[in-house]
């Protein structure tokens, strides 16, 4: 017995060395290791941040400069408009401003000076150009303005020479305004202190053919203090990234300490109760975890989509609103706007099915179900939303074909779902989806003659977030869906597939009790069959 219990304390003691220095091991790579990575992490902190200041300026200035383009652009669109009106209400004719050189021009800048009083526009210089060459005028001062132009024309034609392929490959600038004087242009050099230059000319509003534009200088003004608070944002940034991480490193080092005595008195008490072995589940939560951040990534990205042009559209339209285009033109893109919603709106019930089904929130409410009306229903609603790949559809569904006891808006999940997979899979082929009685079940096949399943993928298809190895859309939820719904209902499903000629899914469903059928819902006896082609 005294042998006994010597081994046994022997044996506790020995265990309890062993695991005091694992732990102090462990403690010493961990220490190291968050050392090492703490390094590391604030050396690409500081490198990431000390270029988002240049990042975040080159894309802000690069959206005023377009913005500012665009309303100088309008404006000057604008002034040639009411000063045709001006040219009528003068009554000069054209050989009256020909035999007077220059009398045009006046007139121009005149008018212009007055135009733009009182906008962001009204401290930029008027030009125009024509045979004589340029002639400017500053449109605050109404003092000459040709100094501030050839400055300007010195930092947009370093633009010229580095980008040939964008000015007509012209030598300068001012070569390039001549070139497109008939018809006017825009740029802007965010060189120096920044410039911005639009030009039209007024053979677009009247019978008078006279380059005219407008030069912003001094444009940098605008994003210098969005510099300015970058680099003060990024510095603070920096600062505290740095501190958290020193602070961390801290506690950690504490906490290890204390950690190391609790264990140790922990330890030696759990040492006399070893009997309990301890099964671990973490790798099975970790694949659980790391299966969840793959699909929100992909969720994410697949709800960017719809909405990325959605907004497109949406702003495509409002510019068509306010140009005044055909109202053809602007309903075509509300369509799309309503397609694009509809599709998010799919991905989005999608993603609350699974959600139900984990959670065992998903109730059935059976009832006959005509799948004829029901196939006819859901192709109606959602083929065009679904079918980008210019595909067509056949429906092939006996006149006799039974009731089936199903919830209805269940089963209508299964058939976007696998309507979709077919459609999404599919380059200008056909989908067919046809039912037929087997037993005492309806089975539905939905078959497409796209790019197939691959032998590697087809295990694991019915899996929640599995997408395949060479899928690039799709959150990998419904043939998870599928399964789930049809097996509630007591059916099966199934898929075949050959690589490079299509897939076949089917699935089958209970017919109805025909004594819960009422007359009305019973189907017709006689006729054949129905087909769509779409």
């Amino acid at each position: 017995m005294k042998k006994g219990k010597s081994q046994s304390r022997a044996l506790r003691r020995h265990l309890l060395i062993a695991m005091i220095s694992c732990l102090l091991t462990v403690l010493a790579i961990c220490t190291a290791l968050f050392h090492i990575t703490y390094r590391k992490t604030a050396d690409t902190v500081r490198e990431y941040f000390g270029e988002l200041p240049r990042k975040t300026v080159a894309t802000v200035s690069d959206a005023y400069y377009q913005q500012f383009q665009t309303s100088i652009g309008t404006f000057l669109d604008f002034f040639c408009r009411d000063f045709s009106h001006e040219l009528a209400r003068y009554g000069a004719t054209r050989e009256d401003y020909e035999a007077l050189d220059g009398l045009l021009w006046n007139h121009v800048s005149g008018h212009a000076t007055a135009y733009f009083f009182n906008t962001y526009c009204s401290d930029s210089t008027l030009f125009c150009c024509d045979s004589t060459g340029f002639r400017c005028c500053s449109l605050d001062t109404f003092e000459d303005g040709s100094d501030v132009f050839n400055e300007c024309l010195k930092q947009l034609d370093a633009d010229v020479q580095a980008h040939p392929e964008y000015y007509q490959d012209q030598a300068n600038f001012a070569d390039y305004i001549r070139v497109t004087a008939q018809t006017g242009g825009a740029s802007y050099s965010k060189g120096g202190d920044g410039c911005v230059v639009v030009w039209s000319n007024l053979n677009q509003t009247t019978e008078y053919d006279l380059c005219i534009g407008i030069l912003m200088d001094h444009a940098n003004n605008w994003v210098r203090p969005i510099d300015q608070v970058a680099v003060e944002q990024s510095d603070a940034v920096i600062q505290s990234m740095d501190g958290m991480f020193r602070k961390y490193i801290s506690i950690m080092v504490a906490s290890a300490a204390g950690v190391l005595l609790v264990f140790i008195l922990v330890s030696a008490i759990l040492s006399k109760k070893l009997a309990d072995p301890v099964v671990s589940e973490h790798n099975m939560l970790v694949q659980v975890n790391e299966m969840k951040t793959t699909f929100l990534s992909d969720a994410s990205h697949e709800l960017k989509t719809p909405l990325a042009a959605m907004s497109g559209y949406a702003q495509n339209a409002e510019s068509d609103v306010i140009n005044g285009a055909e109202q053809s033109v602007i309903l075509e893109k509300l369509r799309r706007i309503s397609s694009e919603a509809n599709r998010m709106a799919l991905m989005v019930t999608q993603i609350l099915d699974a959600t139900r089904i984990e959670e065992g929130r998903m109730v059935l409410e059976k009832a006959p179900c005509d799948l004829d009306s029901l196939v006819r229903s859901t192709v109606e609603t959602y083929f065009t939303v679904l079918n980008k790949n210019n595909n067509r559809l056949a429906v092939r569904i006996p006149l006799e074909l039974p009731p089936v006891e199903a919830d209805s808006s269940r089963l209508q999940r299964v058939l976007v779902n696998l309507i979709s997979n077919a459609l999404r899979h599919t380059q200008n082929g056909t989908i067919l989806i046809k039912a037929e009685t087997s037993g005492e079940y309806v089975r539905v096949t939905v078959k497409d003659n796209g790019c197939g399943i691959s032998a590697e993928d087809m295990p694991h298809i019915w899996e929640r977030y599995y997408k395949g190895k060479h899928a690039e859309t799709g959150t990998g939820l419904g043939l998870f869906i599928c399964r789930f719904i049809v097996e509630s209902h007591g059916g099966t499903i199934s898929a075949e597939s050959e690589p490079g000629k299509g897939t076949a899914f089917y699935f089958t469903l209970p017919i109805a009790d025909p004594s819960e059928i009422s007359p009305k819902k019973r189907a017709p006896a006689e006729g054949a069959a129905h087909f769509l082609l779409l």
